[in-house]
């Protein structure tokens, strides 16, 4: 402190020392001191507070923007529920804020200025903010969004929905001061209308999906409401809630924040309140609405950090070992009037079931192949790996045979799509079985099994492509592309395969991954180095294939992997373990690390769905130029 006082002085009496500098020479010695006097009556009385100058001199600009950034810092008490920590002056609004790219909000967001208007007059000042539709029109986004034509999770329930939405638009209505209920109502219908309207066709292009301004619009003016709804507390699950949904429009809209930070928010907040771990004296003392809310917003959770985690190849923020909740019932009923569940809500918290169940195996097959590299300790054996193997193998299959039946689901449903199915299935079988950190180079039996999961992938993904089903873009492209890379592999390197698959059918299938590409990438830029990067790789393929000369033959494949590394440099930067080293020293690619997580770090370049991405390595175009709507897209999209 006594540091701090000494600086704050040495500060002062610069500022001084400036102020006397830069005071027009019209003014009197008089006016100086009755300023200064002033000044040092504020600090009096506000001894935390530094007092901002108005300095002429524009060569002190930098200076003045120095001392100003200083007087925004939080000075109330930080022991209110809001802030972090007790002496860290942050909000947990403001963590929220900073992972959100909103360019149509003022600077500073939370002035205190702004919180002392109105927020009627505030939503009114901002051109690109949405006004509730009318209540018909409102309804029937709500029931789109609950139609779930993209695998949104269960964060809220159709009751509280409703709940929010007359809650809402009474508060229109009488224009009375929201209190904190009415404000979480409002934010919470304003994040429904901005989800479901990623999924309604479009009218000036019905074939594709999405209303990218009126969705934007309702999502800033969502945003308007953080401040307030945003708290930090123990037992706080409406803000697990907000944080939650954000997510969920950030899934569908990358360019619009980072999903990655959103997703590490509400898993440290779900800890702090204890979703993670239930106990059975809580099964047994909570009431059943609440033991119920507070296993799907746990999931919810748990489902952003997997989907992540695996798919960018990063550390989970919390070890299945570490937790232990119920998977929520199907058929939970809500105690209000005795109101029975709506069918579809019941096969659709089915599926999700499901879903989650799938992303439980998923993390299990990550944890034993990073096992199979940590250094054996007693109280961390190392797995037996292929006793472990034919043990998960029957596990899958399982899996795979009790999947809900989609002839059950809403007939716009993606879970009625047994494509959708089909593409988790396979994606987590080439999980399994490609090359990773336990095995770098596959039997034949794993190579035959990547290859034809591989295949099927494709075929599943471009039908979603095509009937406007796929889920986050981001996510989709790196499954597509690692499964061109399977059938590309396997044609390299296994004669077997080549032989078994007729000529024309493994070209048909690269070209339908090819297509695929190019008409995901009109829509999510990021996907236009993958399509360039794998047309140039299945040219090279098909030219190996369809060419009789052994030693033509030959040659083309030395040039193709010479191909393969310089391509995939573009992609990723040079990371240890992608490249060996020949007898001269000199760096060669080894095409078996291709499919190797450790190796090609793919996940690492489509990171821009998740974190704001620097741009200025990459050899493609800008990402951030025009609005992403990452879900619900179709091949002409």
């Amino acid at each position: 402190m006594s540091h701090l006082e000494a600086q704050v002085t040495k500060l002062n009496q610069e500022l001084q020392d400036l102020r006397s500098r830069t005071v027009p020479h019209s003014a009197t010695d008089e006016d100086v001191i009755r300023v200064e006097t002033a000044s040092l009556e504020r600090q009096e009385s506000s001894p935390s507070t530094i007092v901002t100058p108005v300095v002429s001199d524009r060569n002190s600009s930098h200076l003045q923007d120095l001392v100003q950034s200083v007087t925004n810092v939080p000075v109330e008490p930080s022991t209110q529920p809001r802030f972090l920590g007790p002496s860290s002056g942050i909000t947990l609004a403001k963590l929220v804020m900073a992972a959100i790219n909103v360019d149509g909000l003022p600077s500073p967001v939370f002035s205190e200025q702004q919180s002392q208007r109105s927020d009627d007059s505030y939503l009114s000042t901002q051109e690109t903010k949405a006004s509730l539709p009318p209540r018909h029109a409102a309804d029937h986004l709500v029931d789109v969004y609950f139609q779930y034509r993209t695998p949104h999770l269960p964060i809220v329930s159709r009751q509280q929905v409703e709940d929010a939405l007359e809650s809402a638009y009474s508060w229109t209505s009488d224009h009375s001061p929201p209190g904190r209920v009415v404000e979480h109502h409002i934010f919470t219908t304003y994040m429904i209308l901005a989800i479901g309207l990623c999924d309604l066709p479009n009218p000036k292009n019905p074939s594709r999906r999405g209303r990218p301004s009126q969705s934007e619009g309702c999502f800033l003016s969502a945003v308007v409401w953080i401040e307030k709804i945003i708290t930090y507390s123990r037992s706080d699950i409406e803000t697990l809630r907000s944080i939650l949904l954000l997510a969920q429009f950030i899934a569908l809209n990358p360019s619009r924040g980072s999903l990655w930070h959103l997703t590490g928010t509400a898993l440290r907040l779900c800890i702090e309140i204890g979703l993670h771990w239930e106990t059975e004296e809580q099964a047994l003392n909570t009431d059943l609405d609440l033991l119920h809310e507070r296993r799907r917003l746990w999931y919810s959770t748990y489902q952003f950090d997997r989907v992540l985690c695996i798919t960018l190849d990063r550390p989970f923020g919390i070890t299945d070992e570490s937790t232990r909740v119920p998977l929520p019932s199907p058929w939970a009923r809500s105690r209000r009037l005795g109101r029975q569940p709506n069918e579809y809500d019941v096969h659709n918290q089915r599926a999700h079931n499901h879903m989650f169940g799938m992303s439980m195996l998923e993390s299990e097959i990550k944890q034993v192949q990073h096992n199979q590299v940590w250094t054996p300790k007693l109280a961390s054996p190392k797995t037996n790996y292929p006793a472990w193997i034919l043990d998960i193998q029957p596990r899958l299959q399982e899996w795979y045979d009790t999947i809900p039946q989609p002839s059950k689901a809403h007939s716009s449903s993606i879970f009625a799509k047994q494509a959708y199915w089909d593409s988790i299935y396979h994606n987590a079988i080439l999980l399994l079985y490609r090359p990773n950190y336990a095995v770098m180079h596959l039997s034949a039996e794993a190579m035959s099994i990547t290859f034809e999961s591989s295949c099927k992938l494709i075929a599943s993904i471009k039908i979603l492509q095509r009937e406007g089903k796929c889920e986050s873009l981001w996510k989709t492209v790196h499954h597509l592309f690692m499964a061109g890379l399977g059938v590309i592999y396997g044609l390299w390197q296994s004669r077997e395969i080549r032989d078994r698959n007729p000529v024309r059918n493994s070209i048909s299938t690269l070209q339908s991954c090819d297509s695929t590409l190019s008409a995901m990438s009109e829509t999510f830029p990021g996907a236009s180095g993958c399509r360039d990067v794998f047309d140039t790789l299945s040219s090279a393929t098909i030219d190996f294939l369809v060419t009789n000369d052994a030693e033509e033959a030959r040659q083309n494949r030395v040039k193709f992997e010479k191909q393969v590394g310089d391509l995939l440099q573009e992609l990723q930067p040079f990371r240890r373990g992608m490249f060996t080293t020949n007898g001269n020293n000199t760096p060669e690619f080894d095409l078996s690390t291709m499919l190797s997580a450790d190796g090609f770090g793919f996940g690492e370049m489509l990171s821009s769905a998740a974190q704001w991405p620097d741009f200025q390595d990459m050899n493609f175009s800008d990402m951030e130029t025009e609005p992403m709507i990452g879900i619900g897209m179709n091949s002409s999209s």
